[in-house]
């Protein structure tokens, strides 16, 4: 608890993590992560035959690893951090998916990608695939809420730490940290050891 009385947002959002289960998501919630998929595979399907999609397809095809991951357009799998990358490419690339509208404007099924990845190397099931998103758009939205400096602007695009924070959260989360140790890890800043 901090001085004030309340309770840090990184212990929240820790406790959050550690104590939802797929059990706790009513129906509505999860026919939204269902539309937010679909919706991110048809963004996939419009960049298709874009130059960076194809990038980053030829990129995956060249590597492969154990634990892997799928990757759009694959025939094989490759590592999951590369079909992040290229899911992530294709889901995100004509800029149509999702937004939530707070102080940055934020796309939280960019998560989507990592998510999938990191379930599936994980061996995860679509029910904790379904609940790390949610965690995923819960904590994105709880940190978007709030003044952040960005990292790394280029032209329009922005990489808040909040971004880089809520899909490393939950591959943290993949290996099984408990509420102190996600809480911990949430307090580190960018550059940080």
């Amino acid at each position: 608890t901090s001085p004030s009385g309340t309770i840090p947002l990184a212990e929240r959002l820790a406790n959050y993590a550690a104590n939802l289960s797929f059990e706790k998501l009513d129906q509505k919630t999860v026919h939204e992560v269902r539309r937010r998929l679909i919706d991110s595979l048809a963004c996939a399907l419009g960049a298709w035959d874009a130059d960076a999609p194809n990038v980053a397809r030829a990129i995956c095809r060249r590597v492969t690893s154990e634990p892997a991951a799928t990757f759009l357009g694959g025939s094989r799998k490759t590592l999951p951090a590369l079909a992040a990358f290229c899911n992530g490419v294709l889901f995100r690339y004509l800029d149509f998916n999702d937004t939530y509208l707070s102080l940055e404007p934020a796309h939280p099924s960019d998560n989507l990608a990592a998510v999938l990845a990191a379930g599936e190397a994980a061996g995860r099931s679509g029910r904790e695939i379904i609940t790390a998103a949610v965690r995923l758009y819960y904590a994105k939205s709880e940190l978007e809420d709030r003044p952040v400096k960005a990292i790394v602007q280029e032209g329009q695009e922005t990489i808040t730490p909040t971004e880089m924070l809520v899909t490393v959260s939950e591959m943290l989360r993949d290996v099984r940290l408990g509420p102190m140790e996600l809480g911990l890890w949430f307090r580190r800043r960018p550059g940080e050891n």
